[in-house]
């Protein structure tokens, strides 16, 4: 007799949510310290980042009466990474369009700036229509989408080896 497979969704939700709230904590670290990039906070972000999926998984794998299979151990990192990743495009889109607007012009100088230096023979008419391109990946609908995207790839990596490690199959006669 089969026993019925834990269920993803709860477990995608709470541990979707701590790593929403990774996201989110490190965009507000970084506009109240006024800080643009930050390794030493992006490593901690990643390193809980991936504590979240793991513990995640091995709730799931508890919940499963100790077994977890790789495609199990993959549902459930994507299911973490979608919740997470949408909470986080969420705020994320709020932060760059309503709080931080001013970083977005910012990005789009520092683009200007490296295009002219890199590119000094360019005529005005050429680095405005670059520019123009170019805002069309430098806005809060973007930034958003990317976050998902982020999301759902370091999930399925994070996942991926997380479930290599962990897999425990029940033996079938």
């Amino acid at each position: 007799m089969d026993q019925e497979k834990p269920k993803i969704k709860p477990i995608a939700y709470s541990y979707g949510l701590y790593l929403a709230l990774i996201s989110i904590v490190v965009l507000v670290i970084m506009y109240v310290a006024n800080i643009d990039k930050s390794w030493p906070l992006s490593i901690a972000s990643a390193l809980l980042s991936i504590a979240v999926f793991v513990y995640g998984i091995k709730a799931y794998k508890k919940s499963n009466n100790g077994f977890l299979t790789l495609g199990q151990a993959i549902k459930v990192g994507l299911a973490i990474a979608v919740v997470g990743g949408v909470i986080s495009a969420i705020y994320s889109y709020f932060h760059y369009e309503f709080i931080y607007p001013e970083f977005i012009e910012m990005q789009k100088e520092v683009a200007y700036n490296q295009m002219i230096e890199q590119n000094p023979n360019m005529t005005e008419e050429q680095i405005n229509q670059a520019m123009d391109i170019s805002g069309i990946f430098m806005n809060s609908a973007f930034f958003s989408l990317s976050s998902i995207l982020g999301s759902l790839i370091f999930g399925l990596i994070v996942s991926l080896i997380a479930g290599l490690v962990m897999k425990k199959e029940p033996h079938t006669h």
